[in-house]
């Protein structure tokens, strides 16, 4: 068993460094404008945390909801409602990943059309069981304290974190920008407060309508 998660896990790596690999391959064939961040250029996701604003708003394997965050959480205002995602006051929290936005439009105009990040040594991942983050979304509205006081919540930190994002696109009136083919692929691995070690591995590809995520506590 411990030789198949091995395989599974350095399989899903080296995915990761092809799609890399690829997408800056891409920026140079298509033209594309490569920004990193965080810099004076770039400041990163105008966002805390990824939660997206339509339902089922998080990523869930059916017993646990995993919610991971690009921000310091301490840095969320409390009245914030997390289920809206986009904030450009989130530009004036420290970030928790560092990376590179690959642009059609004029970069910060609208949505990157690839967005790649990896974690800079601590990304927190909070756990929460799916029948209690659903209860508490179901007026539209989540903010970090009432999120950090759920019952069951599981807080971890992800020394390794990758994620690749194509941004749904948007149309011409509304500046453009984004991907035709949305989708997220991330993994990350680290320890929970208690100790115990968190594999977290999602993919979904809208278009395709795949939706996978995998989350093993051990």
């Amino acid at each position: 068993m411990k030789r198949i998660t091995f395989l599974i896990g350095a399989m899903l790596a080296i995915t990761l460094v092809v799609v890399m690999a690829w997408s800056q391959t891409a920026a140079a064939d298509d033209g594309l404008v490569r920004t990193t961040f965080p810099s004076a250029e770039d400041p990163g996701p105008p966002s805390y945390a990824r939660i997206e604003p339509e339902p089922p708003h998080v990523f869930s394997d059916g017993q646990w909801a995993a919610i991971y965050f690009y921000r310091d959480p301490g840095c969320v205002p409390a009245d914030f409602n997390l289920l809206t995602l986009f904030d450009f006051e989130a530009f004036g929290c420290d970030l928790e990943v560092e990376g590179f936005d690959l642009w059609e439009v004029e970069p910060l105009s609208a949505p990157p059309k690839i967005f790649i990040a990896k974690g800079t040594g601590a990304v927190p991942v909070w756990f929460v069981p799916v029948d209690v983050i659903n209860q508490a979304m179901a007026d539209g509205e989540l903010t970090i304290g009432e999120l950090a006081g759920l019952e069951g919540l599981l807080v971890g930190t992800a020394a390794k974190f990758n994620e690749t994002l194509h941004p749904f696109p948007l149309p011409p009136e509304l500046g453009g920008g984004g991907h035709p083919n949305p989708k997220i692929i991330m993994n990350a691995h680290g320890r929970l407060e208690d100790g115990r070690q968190f594999h977290l591995h999602i993919t979904w590809l809208v278009n395709e309508d795949v939706r996978v995520v995998r989350i093993q506590f051990r």
